[in-house]
């Protein structure tokens, strides 16, 4: 990874200061920085509705309602990691940080990427350095999809925009799978593993896909009716449904028509770290209450890059501060329906899948 510089650019760094004083002063009435009855009642039912349908699956002899189970104990525990995960790797969950590591472990078992892994690369690539070719390994090129002017164009990508999705439904496949090993043994993301030893990485990752195989494979096996081959029919097939819902919700938040990406000459980027967070995120239905409760706030990009130590629950009482002081300073804030961002990101595709000349 190359490690970049921001600029200290006067009115950047007076916006910053504003906003983050604007913000302060308007939860000051709260222990803002953690999470509180309405973090912890959001998890815990999202929580309740995966562990029920995953209860239900050794309950039922119908391959219908079993596959929907099966479903519904996928998404749900998708949201459980957006719910209590995200924040727990952040540490804004619990004071005490060694909580956070145990929620953060649990929060992930129903999603199956290992969380210290996941937490390593979010915390230490992307949010210092979104859209930043060769520092924000979320933008790494990708085999099937350009995704950032830098990366390089072949034929195939003349057509991405229609086939993306056939690529997102595999997504988290491929994260389960393959993503995780790579990030665990690859020389290439050593700056990623840094300062944590290799028996606690092995240990842990060893540890949680053990533990997430037998609870998504080797207990229904044991324990339901149905034959092993469909129940390894339904994991794959509900996986694809849960990752399109996963990409829905999050790629055009930085994938976006109007999202700026960065090949520096050097290491400096042309933008203070505040700016540049507004220039790469892009909010969908911020002050939506179902959006928030969905997707644990991952709506509110760009409160969250802004402000990644305050409990996410907090963001609907600051998204209107943000938009009223970017606006007051000049500065970009994007923010769209979820389906306008969908259709953003869909045209920055098909943008950059004409060949570069």
């Amino acid at each position: 990874m190359k490690f970049r510089t921001f600029k200290t650019i006067k009115q950047e760094k007076e916006f910053f200061v504003t906003v983050r004083k604007r913000v302060h002063e308007k939860l000051n009435d709260t222990n803002f920085k953690y999470g509180g009855y309405a973090f912890w009642a959001k998890g815990l039912f999202w929580s309740l509705i995966a562990y029920g349908a995953y209860f239900l699956l050794f309950q039922t002899k119908n391959d219908v309602i079993f596959w929907f189970s099966f479903l519904l104990f996928q998404i749900a525990g998708l949201l459980i990691g957006f719910s209590f995960g995200h924040d727990a790797s952040h540490n804004t969950a619990f004071k005490n940080k060694n909580a956070n590591h145990v929620l953060h472990f649990f929060s992930f078992l129903t999603i199956g990427i290992d969380p210290l892994l996941w937490g390593l690369r979010h915390i230490r690539s992307h949010h210092l350095y979104a859209n930043v070719e060769g520092s924000d390994i979320d933008i790494d090129k990708n085999p099937f999809l350009r995704l950032a002017p830098s990366h390089p164009w072949s034929k195939k990508h003349t057509y991405q925009h229609i086939y993306a999705p056939f690529v997102y439904i595999l997504a988290l496949l491929h994260s389960v799978f393959m993503g995780d090993w790579i990030y665990l043994f690859s020389k290439e993301y050593d700056w990623m593993r840094n300062g944590v030893s290799k028996k606690h990485l092995y240990v842990r990752y060893f540890l949680f896909k053990a533990v997430y195989f037998s609870i998504v494979l080797i207990l229904p096996i044991l324990y339901t009716h149905f034959s092993i081959g469909f129940i390894i029919t339904t994991y794959i097939t509900t996986s694809a449904f849960t990752s399109l819902l996963f990409v829905v919700m999050l790629v055009g938040t930085h994938f976006f028509y109007e999202a700026e990406y960065y090949q520096p000459l050097n290491n400096e980027l042309e933008s203070s770290w505040a700016v540049h967070q507004l220039k790469t995120s892009c909010d969908w239905n911020p002050n939506n209450k179902f959006a928030r409760f969905l997707s644990g706030g991952s709506n509110c990009h760009a409160a969250h890059h802004l402000f990644p130590n305050i409990c996410h629950t907090n963001y609907d009482r600051i998204n209107n501060i943000i938009e009223e002081t970017t606006s007051e300073f000049g500065f970009p804030y994007h923010k769209k329906t979820l389906f306008e961002m969908m259709v953003s990101h869909f045209k920055h595709l098909k943008r950059m899948g004409q060949q570069v000349i």
